[in-house]
């Protein structure tokens, strides 16, 4: 009687062993061989490391083993093959259809910096992604897709970053998200830090001109980077001593969340400001290319500026190997963290978390509440009782002992 069964064993560096009853997916270097009889003839094929899909093709093959025995096979004589089911059509939405399409609508209603974002994440998808239809895709393709990003040695946030734009996806289709409450990418959520005082100060002292108006004007209003890309002249009102964060559309450029809004900026800036206004009468943008056009080499001109003033940290490495102490690329210098600066600065110089929430424009209090997280550790006051709190015991520093 021919042999009808198949057997799963597990496949690792050191060699094979039983598979147990109970399946569990297998980690990295581990896989599922089916082994099978054909005549006296051992067969084996890996079939991957998890257990749903070595399940279900152990159950094929001995579905497949049956039909055999049943309808003989071409060896015996009296006996034609069995024929071969023909495979049913798909029903479903296409998958890279999708992709395309869900891809234009991004791009015509996201900024270029989000489309990008989304376009790096659903093409790694893509490429991992076996579903012919977005009715199909199952958690393997994602768990996948995550495996391949850490082969690529992503960071954690990175990886939640690029899951969190391709559960997005899914949703858009009506798809639900697959992934377990187990699955999910664990990162360390980073604090918002300010710039120092003495680093501020240290950094406009080594600044040439253009260099003090730019980013004096990051600080004191505490816009995005796009926003001073597109900064004009027409936003700022000399009388009010304001900003105002407005559309361009035939710049292309939209405010973050499509919100617009007035920031009060301090009588400093307003005399820079003036002065390169009477300097430059002819231009739109506050801070232009010298051909006219936006300035896209923001943080590269901030990074020179902090290795040439001595500033960077020592301890970055970028994938070169090159340390930022010999190179302009210290990760502790980038633009925004002039927007949490300018934030933690008004916040504790009293100004209400609901006025600075205005004044960002951030949608979420929770938001705002983050970017000045740790603020008050620093201050003066928070010193005064932390002292006070431990007098008690006696001790006084060295500085104040008689």
């Amino acid at each position: 009687m021919a042999n009808t069964t198949g057997k799963l064993y597990i496949r690792s560096k050191v060699g094979y062993r039983k598979s147990p009853k109970r399946l569990a997916d297998l980690p990295l270097g581990e896989t599922f061989v089916l082994t099978w009889y054909e005549g006296k003839s051992k067969k084996a094929k890996a079939v991957g490391r998890f257990a749903d899909i070595a399940q279900t093709a152990l159950i094929n093959k001995e579905a497949e083993l049956k039909r055999a025995a049943l309808g003989g096979s071409a060896s015996k004589p009296g006996f034609p093959p069995a024929p071969k089911p023909e495979k049913p059509a798909i029903a479903g939405r296409d998958f890279a259809q999708a992709v395309t399409t869900y891809l234009s609508e991004v791009k015509r209603g996201k900024s270029k910096k989000t489309y990008f974002a989304y376009n790096i994440a659903l093409e790694g998808f893509s490429k991992v992604c076996k579903a012919e239809t977005i009715e199909t895709m199952t958690r393997q393709d994602v768990l996948r897709y995550t495996d391949a990003l850490r082969e690529g040695r992503m960071a954690p946030r990175t990886i939640a970053n690029r899951l969190a734009f391709l559960k997005t996806f899914f949703k858009h289709f009506g798809i639900s998200w697959p992934m377990l409450k187990t699955d999910r990418v664990k990162f360390t959520e980073k604090t918002a830090e300010a710039y120092s005082i003495e680093d501020l100060r240290r950094l406009f002292a080594a600044a040439e001109q253009e260099e003090l108006e730019l980013f004096e004007f990051l600080l004191g209003t505490g816009v995005r980077e796009q926003e001073a890309m597109f900064a004009t002249w027409r936003d700022v009102d000399f009388s009010n001593k304001t900003f105002k964060v407005s559309e361009k559309l035939d710049l292309g450029f939209t405010p973050k969340d499509k919100e617009e809004g007035s920031i009060p900026i301090p009588d400093s800036l307003v005399e820079l400001l003036d002065a390169r206004r009477k300097q430059y009468p002819e231009t739109r943008l506050i801070f232009p290319m010298p051909d006219g056009r936006p300035n896209g080499h923001m943080l590269r001109s901030l990074q020179r500026l902090a290795h040439r003033a001595g500033l960077n940290c020592g301890g970055c490495y970028n994938r070169a190997g090159e340390c930022c102490k010999d190179k302009a690329m210290c990760h502790h210098w980038g633009l925004h963290r002039f927007r949490k600066t300018f934030a933690t600065m008004h916040h504790e110089a009293g100004v209400t978390v609901r006025t600075i929430q205005r004044w960002l424009r951030h949608s979420s209090l929770d938001t705002t509440l983050r970017y000045l997280a740790g603020s008050d550790d620093k201050s003066e006051k928070t010193r005064t009782k932390v002292n006070a709190s431990f007098a008690a015991i006696g001790h006084q520093p060295k500085s104040s002992a008689t």
